[in-house]
């Protein structure tokens, strides 16, 4: 009755992460536990959908007509200024589509194109359901530590110059999911000079671009490579609206009409429209200068001051090894310097540390195993740092930012229970080590 591709689609992260929660709780209230969860999984911004974009929905919510498959004429030219704004991209309007999410414009573009698509691994997992219920032939790139888990030229070459001399798409995650990590220009370029040599295109998916703590230390893969690049960004991420479900693709330079009107094809058909209230949002996201511009810089600094000490506080755990995030709110934990007493523990796969380290006392959320795209021996965790009151710091910041030397006070105030469930992250470390954790049995 079922399709045999649906069981090869893995629970999404966010689905998985609650039911995860979910179980344990239930567990937990057989035995009158009402202990505290510590939540480190959730993938979503913590601060509340800006001003403007608020405004522009309520004003518009009235429209009830179809919108364009790709987006009106104003929300197009919207985009395209303010690429060329912040990115520094030449974009013309005809190069832009807009859609339902960065999610539903990358199943368009893997509808569109034919060959097959390579996928960094660990990486976000949403890539890879889609590739599957499409049938679309993929390979997984593996990356490591000691390269900071970017993809390696090398290896990148290696792979294409094995592979059926078509055309190909490479997935560029930039600013890195689940890393926090950013490519540099000169990292980029050998990149794009590699999938010049062997005809690939890339999908640059740029979605945390605006969250980068240096703003001019992002550099955009179509400011590299604008013939073989679609750049994909949403509201989601740098703009508190995840909820809103509008996301932009700027097509590669060069992209015949023919073709745009192929992907508005493919758009009419899947989801018909983004949601013609939700257009006029974005047009006042991408539009409103100033107030968007302190927004923006509160939010990414709030997120700096957070995710970056939450990481010095893991790097503090001896035996593990972490990243170094550079925009965003997620970095990860490599536990594979501990995979002989994580074995005798019981956790014998990736799979297993989520819900060893749900499990009582610890109730510690996370994101770890096939959930990020780890491979099954690697002992991998994503940590996202957003259980806080995004409301509140923002209007602090926003009234009275913090001086360098305030900081501390500030993440203080606001990532409590995140700092509390780190020192409970070093306990469940520390039991491991000394052999005092076991596997339960689930």
């Amino acid at each position: 009755m079922i399709d045999a591709k649906v069981d090869r689609i893995q629970v999404p992260e966010n689905l998985r992460y609650f039911r995860l929660i979910e179980e344990q709780k239930e567990r937990c209230a057989e035995v009158g536990c009402q202990a505290e969860f510590y939540k480190f999984g959730l993938g979503q911004s913590p601060f509340p959908v800006p001003s403007p974009l608020q405004k522009a929905l309520s004003l518009h919510s009235g429209m009830g007509t179809y919108a364009d498959p790709i987006g009106n004429d104003e929300v197009r030219k919207a985009v395209a200024s303010f690429f060329k704004a912040r990115f520094d991209l030449d974009v013309v309007p005809g190069r832009v589509i807009t859609g339902h999410g960065a999610k539903g414009l990358i199943f368009s573009v893997f509808t569109l194109l034919t060959g097959s698509v390579i996928i960094p691994s660990p990486g976000w997992l949403g890539y890879l359901p889609q590739l599957r219920i499409l049938n679309v032939p993929y390979y997984r790139l593996y990356t490591y530590g000691a390269g900071n888990f970017k993809i390696r030229p090398q290896a990148l070459e290696a792979m294409l110059k094995g592979l059926v001399k078509t055309q190909h798409l490479l997935i560029l995650n930039n600013p890195g999911n689940p890393t926090g990590g950013l490519y540099t220009k000169e990292e980029l370029t050998v990149i794009a000079d590699i999938c010049r040599k062997y005809y690939t295109f890339v999908l640059s998916d740029e979605v945390y671009s605006l969250l980068t703590y240096d703003p001019s230390s992002f550099v955009s893969m179509g400011k590299i490579y604008p013939e073989g690049t679609f750049v994909i960004h949403s509201l989601s991420a740098g703009m508190g609206a995840g909820g809103f479900r509008l996301g932009s693709c700027i097509m590669p330079e060069g992209t015949s009409q023919e073709i745009i009107r192929d992907i508005a094809k493919i758009a009419a058909t899947i989801y018909t429209s983004s949601a013609a209230p939700l257009q006029e949002a974005g047009i006042a996201a991408y539009t409103s200068g100033k107030e968007m511009d302190q927004y923006l810089e509160a939010v990414r600094n709030i997120l700096r001051i957070i995710t970056s000490r939450l990481t010095e506080m893991c790097k503090t755990i001896r035996g593990i090894r972490v990243t170094t995030p550079k925009a965003g709110f997620y970095f990860m934990a490599d536990l594979n310097p501990l995979m002989n007493e994580l074995q005798n523990a019981g956790i014998m796969h990736s799979n297993d540390l989520a819900p060893a380290l749900i499990s009582h006392p610890y109730h510690i959320a996370t994101v770890t195993g096939e959930a990020m795209m780890a491979p099954y021996g690697d002992y991998f965790i994503r940590f996202s740092c957003t259980d806080f009151d995004g409301e509140s710091a923002l209007l602090e910041y926003l009234e009275n930012p913090p001086a360098p030397e305030e900081e501390e006070e500030f993440f203080n105030r606001y990532a409590g229970k995140m700092i509390e469930g780190m020192k409970m992250f070093q306990k469940w470390v520390e039991d491991i080590k000394e052999g005092k954790f076991q596997m339960p049995n689930l």
